[in-house]
């Protein structure tokens, strides 16, 4: 099969380096620094499981024009989610002509990704998906390092039998790659529950600068965790996703039994990159302001982190 990811950090690198040691052709597309690197070194992915260390097919979204995309079955959408628009309307612009459409697939955090997708691609080619159970960072240039067991939870945003038999394929060929592989018939709860996740933990871990399961365990944390998580679950209704406070509780304590990760947003922040405070928390604010209601935990936690946060970069480019 033939892949383009568009993204080569963390979860884009992950995935296109499973696909290609199973010989499938993939094209990633980077940006920056990272790019100019890639095209002269090798891509270094380590796991307990595994190591991966080979020169990589590596271009700029610009070079995309050089690819015909009826040619390709899928694009792995694998950047910040703050970057969703101006990726999906550029890949509009290079799909455009093509007779037969690649499926776009995110690979990121949040639940609104896919209706943005939405604006460039018709609904039967776009498809959502979240890991679980794996922490994968970049730590330098051109080395990532991942950890944990790879689940893929992904489906259609609206079903088709082309579009099931894409996912059957993609399913054995994710599997094959000792990966596992969820198929299911309502991602937008999935993304949901996953946020849920993210909105206990992300933001705090960064805030206060602890591994996960240090705050999730810790006697003076676990509370701020758990409220965290709870609204998120009560804007879910915002947006007719009932998930019920048993199902909170439900994905609390199994929480407390995750292997301890240091999540995304403490990873940017140590790297002087863009927070994804927004896209996480912020949907979270305002799906409960929806309901008139208030998100006082994720208020407070994401505001406190921002202007801490701001403060430094600003300090930072001073000096």
């Amino acid at each position: 099969m033939n892949f383009i990811v568009i993204g080569a950090g963390g979860v884009g690198s992950f995935y296109g380096v499973k696909l290609l040691m199973q010989g499938h052709n993939v094209k990633f597309v980077a940006r920056g620094e990272n790019l100019n690197y890639l095209k002269q070194n090798k891509l270094k992915l380590t796991h307990p499981d595994f190591i991966f260390e080979e020169y990589i097919d590596v271009l700029s979204i610009e070079e995309l024009d050089t690819i015909d995309a009826n040619c390709i079955d899928a694009v792995f959408i694998a950047t910040k989610s703050m970057s969703t628009d101006e990726v999906s309307k550029k890949l509009a612009l290079w799909s455009k002509d093509a007779k037969k459409l690649p499926y776009f697939i995110s690979l990121q955090n949040g639940v609104e990704n896919e209706k943005i997708m939405t604006k460039y691609f018709p609904k039967q080619y776009i498809i959502g998906a979240l890991t679980r159970l794996i922490a994968v960072h970049i730590t330098k240039l051109g080395l990532v390092e991942a950890v944990g067991e790879v689940q893929t939870v992904i489906g259609s945003i609206e079903k088709s039998s082309h579009s099931q038999e894409f996912l059957d394929r993609l399913k054995i060929e994710l599997d094959k790659a000792n990966t596992t592989t969820i198929l299911t018939q309502d991602i937008n709860l999935e993304l949901w529950k996953k946020l849920i996740i993210n909105n206990g933990v992300n933001a705090i871990c960064a805030l206060l600068e602890e591994k996960s399961k240090e705050l999730i365990n810790g006697n003076k944390t676990s509370t701020l965790v758990y409220n965290l998580m709870t609204e998120a679950g009560l804007a879910s209704h915002a947006a007719g996703i009932n998930i019920e406070q048993k199902d909170i509780d439900e994905m609390f304590k199994l929480m407390k039994d995750f292997e301890s990760i240091v999540p995304s947003m403490w990873v940017d922040k140590q790297n002087n990159r863009d927070l994804e405070l927004d896209e996480i928390c912020g949907i979270v604010i305002r799906n409960c302001e929806k309901q008139g209601l208030d998100a006082p935990y994720t208020r407070a936690i994401s505001t406190i982190l921002d202007i801490q946060y701001n403060k430094t970069r600003k300090a930072n480019f001073q000096l």
